[in-house]
């Protein structure tokens, strides 16, 4: 239940194209137009792909998903982050976090 910065950079999961809507750095929400084939719980590798203005490079997380929501054609969910493929991906992900909060 923290305050969550918007974001707007894009999101890749099994496949699909999904944006990051907001973010924190335990979390973040992302909204796909089609389903992902997971369930509440389950734990999911994806990318996020930051603007290109903001310099920083693609970033990998593993987040556990914890709750999904259907908005109209959106697929809503929201994840629990759990780790980064690098150190150099939690860096950037912090960085993405700080970029969305001055905005």
């Amino acid at each position: 239940m923290e305050p969550r910065s918007q974001g707007y950079a894009k999101t890749i999961m099994d496949s699909r194209p999904g944006y990051l809507r907001n973010l924190t750095e335990e979390g973040c929400k992302i909204v796909c137009v089609s389903a992902l084939p997971h369930s509440i719980g389950d734990t999911i590798t994806f990318q996020i792909l930051p603007e290109e203005t903001s310099g920083l490079k693609r970033i990998t997380v593993t987040a556990e998903l914890r709750w999904t929501k259907n908005d109209g054609p959106y697929f809503i969910y929201g994840f629990l982050i759990v780790s980064f493929a690098s150190d150099e991906d939690r860096e950037n992900y912090s960085e993405l976090v700080t970029q969305y909060s001055r905005s």
